[in-house]
């Protein structure tokens, strides 16, 4: 009880906020898109309205961990693992902006899209530390780091050897599923990494997307959100909602002209996503991070090496 009534005052105070900031940032992201502004102007306006978001979203889940440190310890009293994914794409988006703008890196080049994943990872880790970890929800062990049972080198081997055995036939199958699919569907999807022209390029593309990606997103989709769901609701049903998850947010990357096209390829990026997501989960659940970031830097690294296969081929 005194607990609750010492964080009463602080909840309303982040809830008010949140609303004061979102409600302004989607005022602002508004006015950019209608007025008739230079497209310099415009861009401003709207990554500031999208700032202002951003920060309206961050106080929603400081309210989040706030109202829920009353909780049972054994059930999770953190913010939802959707609404920090909401702030770590706004605050991501925003920081890409600002650099694509003022011309410090381009982010079609290997350059940018390493810089990118890199930021994308940064604040993946940011974010579940300062309203996760710090906020008493739940610790970095909860999470899986380290590794879930005694830490041992031959724990470590073991794991790694499971996961790339369970990932590369399961990259195989989606890839062969995704194929099917596609022709059904009359689309094809295209890899979001840039061809490598160079071999500090080839570097950069692998740390990028073998290493940088796969820690970042297994930190935050296996580590802290089906964690979090684990808690409340058990292990099977948060390893389906976890994978639900995880599938959504790739088709975030999906992009095409065409309104028709996009849900199409919103489909297709899905369906091969929704395996190799369920296979990494059920890695961190039976055998812990280090299974499920190897298992991930597998599925990403076959994806690659086709990539790049493909690309010199050509």
């Amino acid at each position: 009880m005194t607990r609750a009534l010492l964080t009463r005052a602080p909840a309303r105070g982040l809830a008010i906020a949140a609303w004061l900031l979102a409600v302004a940032g989607v005022i602002l992201a508004a006015g950019a898109v209608v007025a008739s502004l230079p497209s310099g102007g415009a861009r401003l306006l709207l990554t500031g309205g999208i700032g202002l978001l951003t920060c309206g979203i961050v106080a929603a889940a400081a309210y989040q961990a706030a109202v829920r440190a009353g909780r049972p310890v054994e059930a999770y009293r953190g913010p939802s693992p959707v609404v920090v994914l909401l702030a770590a794409v706004g605050i991501t988006s925003v920081a890409i902006a600002a650099a694509g703008t003022v011309g410090v890196i381009d982010l079609t080049s290997p350059w940018g899209v390493f810089a990118s994943l890199l930021a994308s990872a940064v604040v993946y880790g940011g974010l579940v530390w300062a309203l996760v970890v710090r906020t008493g929800a739940l610790g970095w062990a909860d999470m899986g780091w380290p590794v879930r049972g005694p830490a041992s080198a031959e724990r470590y081997v073991r794991d790694v050897i499971t996961a790339i055995g369970i990932v590369a036939p399961t990259y195989l199958a989606s890839a062969f599923l995704g194929g099917l699919l596609a022709l059904v569907l009359g689309v094809r999807l295209e890899s979001p990494l840039p061809a490598p022209g160079s071999a500090v390029e080839l570097l950069l593309t692998f740390l990028g997307a073998v290493l940088v990606a796969p820690v970042g997103e297994e930190l935050f989709f296996r580590g802290f959100a089906l964690t979090a769901w684990w808690r409340d609701l058990g292990a099977p049903a948060a390893l389906v909602r976890a994978t639900g998850f995880f599938a959504v947010v790739h088709v975030l990357n999906v992009s095409t002209a065409s309104a028709d096209e996009l849900v199409r390829l919103a489909l297709l990026q899905f369906a091969v996503i929704l395996p190799v997501g369920y296979v990494l989960g059920w890695l961190f659940v039976r055998r812990g991070m280090a299974a499920a970031i190897a298992g991930h830097m597998t599925f990403n690294g076959i994806a690659l090496f086709l990539f790049v296969a493909a690309s010199t081929a050509g």
